[in-house]
């Protein structure tokens, strides 16, 4: 192959390696979207577990308050039986405070009892109301997360189809000019051919040289920028390609 033959091979390689590029950074925000979903549904879980462990804790308190409450009661009920018993004043003045303390304990213990009973029933319905957005938005994120793989893996589709002729283009050029092509496509963020238009590169908007510009259309030999050192292709050169082409449809 000529060196203009190369380097329409390089242009032609470019253009399939720049879609599948395009392709591949549309993909490239996807597991990131999909992870953005699942954040999102995780903090409601993560907020209803800790209502629901508070909920929890105060139902084991009021459930130790009931005790307490129950075990006084049954103190409070042997001392009354107690006091008829009882012929000392002093004793029973005694064993009296005793029965009135022991009866505050029991109000103090009920009201605290009442008032878990009330936060937890404000607390309750907070939890079923988050509970409730919760699950709606879980069927929210399943579907945005289906949609999403579907896209993924519909782009990994159109990324294999846009290099499916990468391969036979590669064929046709020399081992070295592929691996200097993708050298500087590494480099240059995958861009590795610049056409050259009005004497400028493509790739940096540097202007070049009038020699260089001269030498480049003689297509004798392999030329890079200065700057960027990306492979430069004459536009004319792609015109008179396109326009062979077009011969060559128009004759079949």
């Amino acid at each position: 192959m000529s060196v203009r033959e190369h380097l329409l091979a390089l242009y032609r390689l470019q253009k399939i390696d720049t879609a599948a590029q395009e392709l591949e950074r549309g993909g490239a925000v996807i597991p990131e979207r999909i992870g953005e979903v699942e954040r999102s549904v995780d903090a409601l879980r993560v907020d209803l577990g800790h209502l629901n462990a508070e909920a929890d804790a105060q139902r084991a308190q009021q459930r130790e308050l009931e005790l307490q409450i129950s075990e006084e009661t049954n103190k409070h009920r042997q001392w009354k039986r107690r006091l008829n018993d009882i012929k000392s004043p002093r004793e029973y003045q005694a064993m009296s405070r005793e029965l009135e303390s022991g009866e505050r304990t029991v109000r103090a213990f009920e009201e605290s009892v009442l008032q878990i009973m009330q936060d937890l029933e404000t607390k309750q319905a907070v939890i079923d109301e988050k509970a409730k957005v919760l699950r709606e938005k879980e069927l929210e994120s399943n579907e945005k997360v289906r949609d999403l793989r579907e896209r993924a893996a519909q782009i990994a589709t159109d990324v294999a189809d846009a290099r499916a002729g990468r391969h036979a283009v590669i064929a046709t050029l020399p081992e070295n000019l592929v691996t200097r092509y993708e050298q500087v496509r590494k480099q240059r963020r995958g861009i590795a051919v610049a056409v050259v238009e009005g004497g400028k590169c493509g790739g940096c908007n540097v202007t070049l040289r009038p020699q260089a510009v001269v030498e480049l259309l003689r297509n004798t030999d392999i030329q890079t920028c200065p700057l960027c050192h990306r492979i430069l292709v004459p536009d004319e050169l792609l015109k008179d390609g396109a326009s062979s082409s077009d011969s060559a449809s128009a004759a079949t």
